[in-house]
């Protein structure tokens, strides 16, 4: 899985547009992540962005430790508990033995100040974890249900510990709160769903298929993967698409939340309705291209056509 972060996906543009952050575990071989959906871009105040480039390093770093196939499935739950036990400071917390280990709690240190200076509940953020260790013991989905149930946890923590940077906790009524937190769980399953569209050859290759049993023909055998990655290519208009239009309607239903940020008391209520309005629109640029050429997902995952940024800008600022 890869963080929407994302799979938090976030945008990397060659121009120095958007930021990136550098992030190499000590214990994994370094990999080049190409994200597509823009987190802590050049709209949003320096603040802000300091604050989430601690999370993206847990979220990277947690990510690669479930995709790392030099790794066995219970030295990664080890791993993964072991953030969690940093991150809300257990009384279970044990000493590092190793770069790895060590690795994992000055990312945790300083993701763990971040949620103070914020208000954040901890165990919020270790929502994701639970993502990651589905993943690490990996089991295909039985209905789009269960899918969209996963999402709660692989990608809505991603939106709602943006919201909190913001003050989302602090500076509106209850009622605000729950629609901005829905909206945003919309945004983020959207991109979700894309991502896994986009990844399905990818995803295989690491013995995984997002799509659920349900749309599986009754004669394919359950886990073998080579033949779910013949069953989507010879049905990529229907299963491949299907995923990315139901990405693009959850994209579609949030959509709201940009202009509403806007209206609202939120810090740099602007500029973040601007990088919300952004996201949507990468989100929707990946679909597009899915949609033109559902073969482009067997070749080379979708990149964003950085040529388009202007339009991007244009459409994101229309949408405030």
């Amino acid at each position: 899985m890869r963080v929407i972060i994302i799979r938090l996906n976030h945008a990397i543009i060659k121009n120095n547009i958007f930021t990136r952050v550098q992030m190499q575990p000590n214990y994994l071989n370094s990999v080049n992540h190409y994200e597509n959906f823009p987190v802590a871009s050049f709209l949003m105040p320096k603040k802000i962005r300091t604050a989430v480039k601690p999370f993206y390093a847990f979220a990277r770093t947690a990510d690669d430790i479930a995709d790392c196939s030099d790794l066995n499935t219970e030295t990664k739950i080890r791993l993964l508990n072991m953030f969690r036990n940093e991150i809300t400071m257990s009384e279970n917390c044990d000493e590092a033995q190793n770069a790895a280990e060590t690795n994992i709690k000055e990312i945790s240190k300083r993701l763990v100040a971040v949620l103070k200076e914020h208000d954040i509940d901890p165990y919020s953020v270790c929502d994701l974890l639970e993502a990651f260790e589905a993943d690490s013991t990996f089991s295909p989905f039985s209905t789009w249900s269960d899918l969209i149930n996963y999402c709660n946890y692989s990608a809505n923590p991603v939106g709602r510990f943006l919201l909190a940077t913001v003050g989302l906790n602090t500076k509106i009524h209850d009622k605000d709160k729950a629609e901005f937190t829905e909206l945003s769980d919309k945004i983020c399953t959207g991109l979700q769903l894309i991502n896994f569209a986009q990844d399905i050859k990818e995803d295989a290759e690491n013995n995984r298929c997002y799509i659920p049993k349900c749309e599986w023909p009754k004669s394919l055998k359950e886990n073998n993967m080579i033949s779910i990655l013949k069953l989507a290519r010879e049905n990529k208009n229907k299963l491949v698409m299907k995923l990315a239009v139901k990405g693009e309607q959850n994209l579609l239903t949030g959509s709201k939340l940009p202009k509403k940020i806007r209206k609202s008391n939120l810090r740099h209520a602007t500029r973040f309705s601007m990088e919300i309005a952004l996201i949507i629109e990468c989100g929707k640029n990946i679909v597009q291209q899915i949609k033109k050429d559902p073969y482009i997902v067997w070749n080379q995952p979708p990149k964003l056509e950085t040529k388009r940024l202007p339009i991007f800008l244009y459409n994101a600022i229309l949408n405030i």
